[in-house]
This record gives C-alpha cells, structure tokens and sequence, in this order.
C-alpha cells in the first residue's frame, strides 16, 4: 500500500550539520515514544482514546518526515524520486515488498 506524502515545505535555511542530523533521531525517538503509548493502550477500534494516541503518533510520524526533509533540502535535495525508487529496490531484493 502506497503512502502519498505529497510536497514537504522545508524550514528556511536548514543546515546540513551535526544539529539537523540528530533532530531527526530525536523525532524519531518521539515517534518510538508515542507508539509505545498506542500499544499500551489499544483497547480497540473506535475508542476516543485510541483515536487521539493514534493521531498523536501519526504526527509524530510528520515530525521525522519535516526533519529528514530539512536535512535534505541543507544537503541540496528536491526530488527523492529517484532514492525512493533505489530504496524500493533494495528492499524487493531483501523480499521486504
């Protein structure tokens, strides 16, 4: 199942430097944090509580997306199309896809 993302806006200036690098892990522990929250307490489908946990980590997930973009855009990148496709590649070869 494809994922549409579509267009990232990145922050002004970024920096393809030690602080940028890890802002991306730091959102990404987040990301591990706010998942550990929605297995705890998944208690079904539809719950109010399960709704919030799940949009809490989905935005989470958007935090390393503006992240990883940021470092692209520091590094010169506007277009991933060509990565994405190698990345998909690599992972049908290692029978992930």
């Amino acid at each position: 199942m494809p994922v549409t993302i579509g267009e990232v806006t990145t922050f002004a200036n970024p920096k393809p430097d030690k602080a940028q690098a890890l802002k991306v892990l730091e959102e990404a522990a987040e990301v591990f944090g706010a998942w550990q929250v929605y297995d705890d307490s998944f208690e079904g489908v539809g719950s109010a509580s399960e709704e919030w946990v799940r949009d809490d980590l989905i935005d989470e997930c958007a935090d390393v997306i503006q992240a990883t973009c940021n470092l692209l855009a520091a590094l010169g990148v506007d277009d991933m199309r060509s990565a994405m496709a190698a990345c998909e590649r690599r992972n049908r070869e290692r029978g992930r896809l």
